[in-house]
């Protein structure tokens, strides 16, 4: 049943729309989806754009805020057109709703499905983004969200469980990313060289062993080039190869983007006009700059225009200690 609920969703939300659809006609599709869900406007489970005061001048309007059958708020729900990434501009604006109406779970519906949290499971200070589902027939994850949120099984008990779950997972995939950027820094390489010369002490002259030592290139790097995650096989491999001591590769500045597109990207910050630039450096200090964008063209390279940039120029970059630079929305 849940399997059929979904895929009627995908369907609804995003095989059945047109490819530009506006924000007001996939209002419709949403309602029609919360119907599968088995909310229904004609009960009262559901107020469309909803007016809220708050303070004496200021009111919110989020697009549906999902209710019990005591008219207790349950969730709030925020839509995007589905050709628009769900930027973190776009994420801020469910969160005010999330902060003022005082719930614990928010949606955000476009090109997928996005579900936050926002309670004492977490330690963030913003709503925690729990999931990201994309709209795929007999996806697993939605079935599990269609039994999260379909009227019948709501239960705020089974959502702290799903969110409990979450959490760990997230925490465990921040701190394996962590440990591996660690173990494969260039600083940490000058531990493993302070190790192997303590076991060779015993049987050679420390002179000796630091000259070998200017000869070799100790290189520690995952043997995969997927998402880094605990469940995945990623241990380092240890490779040596004639070369200076602390060498690296110095060539090529890794840049990503968030969303990881960049014709995507491109085409979201030409709207929003400005993007946050977080800079990663080797002694493991990170600096963030707003980055705001006046001259950029459908035509642009995105990934050009960045290493155009003086800090991100080749030699720039390196003598910096920048390590990777991170740009999202």
């Amino acid at each position: 049943m849940n399997t059929e609920k979904w895929n009627e969703l995908c369907f609804l939300l995003s095989e059945n729309i047109e490819k530009n659809i506006s924000e007001a006609a996939f209002e419709q599709n949403v309602i029609f989806a919360l119907r599968v869900l088995g909310w229904k406007e004609f009960s009262g489970d559901f107020d469309i754009r909803p007016s809220y005061q708050i303070g004496a001048a200021n009111k919110i309007t989020p697009d549906f805020v999902v209710k019990s059958s005591d008219k207790q708020k349950l969730f709030v729900v925020e839509i995007k057109q589905p050709s628009i990434p769900l930027t973190t501009r776009f994420q801020q604006q469910l969160f005010s709703y999330m902060r003022q109406l005082k719930l614990e779970y928010g949606l955000l519906v476009g090109e997928g499905i996005q579900i936050f949290y926002d309670g004492n499971l977490s330690k963030q200070d913003d709503p925690v983004l729990l999931e990201t589902i994309k709209f795929e027939r007999d996806s697993k994850s939605g079935e599990n969200f269609v039994e999260l949120f379909s009227k019948e099984n709501f239960s705020f008990k089974v959502l702290q469980e799903f969110t409990s779950k979450s959490l760990k997972d997230i925490n465990r995939k921040a701190n394996f990313k962590s440990l591996v950027d660690r173990i494969t820094s260039d600083s940490f390489k000058q531990n493993i060289f302070s190790l192997i010369k303590q076991e060779l002490l015993n049987e050679y002259d420390g002179e000796l062993i630091d000259s070998v030592f200017e000869e070799l290139e100790i290189d520690i790097k995952q043997n995969t080039t997927e998402e880094d995650t605990p469940s995945k096989k990623a241990m380092p491999v240890v490779s040596h190869t004639p070369s200076n001591k602390y060498s690296r590769d110095h060539s090529v500045l890794k840049i990503e983007l968030d969303p990881a597109d960049k014709h995507d990207f491109l085409k979201a910050l030409l709207i929003k006009k400005e993007a946050y630039i977080t800079t990663f450096y080797e002694n493991g200090t990170q600096e963030k700059k707003i980055w705001k964008v006046n001259q950029l063209k459908e035509s642009s390279d995105i990934i050009a225009n960045l290493r155009s940039r003086p800090e991100f120029r080749n030699g720039g970059w390196q003598k910096r200690g920048i390590i990777k630079v991170y740009v999202t929305l």
